[in-house]
């Protein structure tokens, strides 16, 4: 399929929906990286040498129109002179080796294992349908941290000095990622495209080696925010349920500062533990109380279900509470909520950046078909409509897309890739239309734009409620 060929060979990814969320340090005691951290099968380039005739690399210069952004502001440049060992981060690259660290077990985080699958996946494809990248595989190394900082620490210490990682990309969790930030920088290893909207990814001064993938939870919380303003009208009341780490306090801080500018009163605050998973009953009594206009919900992983679980319960036993609930991007997937089968997931609103694959809405799009063709070849036990699988996917889409500019560029350094992304212009056919990735020394968040969309229980699927709208460029360059 001409349209499979050219997904494989660009590699360019768009913002990320799910797979964005973090835990606490203290959410495990273990400091050592459990035996089975070693992801098997991630570090080989696909056994086969024959490409099939879906998979052949397309001419470079055949990429959709729908791709290419209009470039403002002024070109970032790496400064090497500040690094640990300049020589190495200007160095030319042999061969890419991808490092990346993931929940695979463990809590909540058990549901973001797919992000792996979809990371293998494209990297497979990548190399069987293109040779590998200057002519030589691409390796990724996975390793384990079940969603527990300090692990991924000490993974990250064994990518780069044992396994001796090009850059890393696609980790999953805004504490995960802060806790190798510092090191990153000053080593000046491309910690690229953390799968989390934290705000500390904009922070270019302090750390220009580190870029976000997700759309900024600031983004989310203010199309909620002025979503319950125009709707529900002015002098609305709202409740925060959120994890009670980095990531969901992020939300919190943003929504309650945009809910003040939109004349939204804020009348109940709840939170659960990153470990937590079991039914969060007593933080939705206490909903229930107080009863408010909307809710915004930052829950974890598995604990998507469960809060919309209880929240049917609720309903159920309250036909007085009736909420509009906005759950986290992090949950905009179809897969969490066709497991709510109470009805507590029916009218809940998300947002989402990309297109759900399994939506009759893109059942006849050509870069659909072809990402759906490629999982079920290259990781065929999981499902393709999982929305955590497309998002590794893209993370390694993304990392491969910034490596081939830097080819182009002339530049295959560490100092090169960075520069890349820290200039992309480019958006994966895998987003929505009209979505701009753009980053430069002006604006250093890639994806600003989002569309606020429904599940709906009788059709089984989210449905717009609202327009596609980008912010590009909107929150500039982050200053702690």
């Amino acid at each position: 399929m001409v349209r499979t060929k050219k997904l494989f060979a660009l590699a360019a990814a768009g913002a990320l929906v799910l797979a964005a969320c973090g835990s606490d340090d203290d959410s495990s005691s273990s400091t050592d990286a459990p035996d089975s951290t070693e992801a098997a099968g991630t570090t080989d380039a696909p056994e086969s040498t024959d490409a099939p005739e879906s998979t052949d690399a397309p001419d470079s210069t055949d990429a959709p129109d729908s791709t290419e952004g209009s470039s403002s502001g002024a070109e970032f440049v790496i400064d090497t002179s500040v690094c640990d060992d300049p020589d190495a981060a200007t160095a030319e690259i042999e061969a890419l080796k991808i490092g990346t660290s993931v929940p695979l077990s463990g809590g909540p985080a058990v549901l973001f294992a797919p992000f792996n699958e979809g990371q293998k996946a494209f990297i497979a494809a990548y190399n069987e349908a293109n040779g590998g990248l200057n002519g030589v595989p691409i390796e990724l190394v996975t390793k384990d941290d079940q969603y527990t900082a300090d692990l991924t620490k000490a993974n990250v210490d064994e990518l780069v000095f044992d396994d001796q990682v090009t850059i890393l990309s696609g980790i999953i969790g805004s504490p995960n990622n802060l806790a190798i930030q510092a090191d990153m920088n000053a080593q000046c290893i491309p910690q690229l495209w953390a799968s989390t909207g934290a705000p500390d990814w904009g922070n270019i001064e302090e750390y220009p080696w580190t870029t976000g993938l997700l759309v900024p939870y600031a983004i989310e919380s203010r199309v909620w925010a002025e979503f319950v303003a125009s709707d529900l009208g002015e002098g609305s009341t709202a409740a925060l349920f959120y994890v009670n780490n980095e990531f969901g306090q992020a939300y919190a801080e943003a929504f309650t500062e945009l809910a003040a500018e939109n004349g939204v009163e804020l009348v109940a605050e709840e939170t659960i533990d990153p470990a937590d998973s079991g039914a969060p009953s007593g933080q939705m009594t206490n909903l229930v109380q107080a009863n408010p206009d909307a809710i915004l919900a930052v829950p974890l992983g598995a604990q998507c279900i469960a809060f919309m679980t209880e929240l049917g319960n609720a309903k159920a036993a309250n036909p007085d509470f009736d909420p509009a609930v906005y759950q986290t991007a992090t949950c905009a997937n179809p897969l969490f909520f066709q497991a709510t089968t109470n009805g507590g997931a029916d009218g809940v609103y998300t947002s989402s950046n990309v297109k759900f694959v399994d939506s009759p809405e893109w059942a006849d799009d050509p870069d659909v078909q072809a990402f759906v063709e490629a999982m079920g070849t290259f990781a065929a036990d999981t499902n393709s409509a999982d929305l955590t699988a497309l998002a590794g996917w893209l993370s390694m889409e993304l990392a491969v897309h910034v490596a081939e500019q830097a080819i182009a560029n002339g530049d295959f350094s560490r100092a090169g890739i960075m520069n890349a992304a820290r200039n992309i212009d480019y958006s994966s056919p895998l987003t929505l239309p009209g979505l701009v990735g753009q980053m430069n020394a002006e604006d250093a968040f890639y994806p600003e734009g989002t569309q606020l969309v429904q599940w709906s229980d009788a059709t089984t699927s989210f449905e717009p409620a609202g327009e596609v709208t980008d912010y590009n460029g909107s929150l500039g360059v982050y200053t702690p």
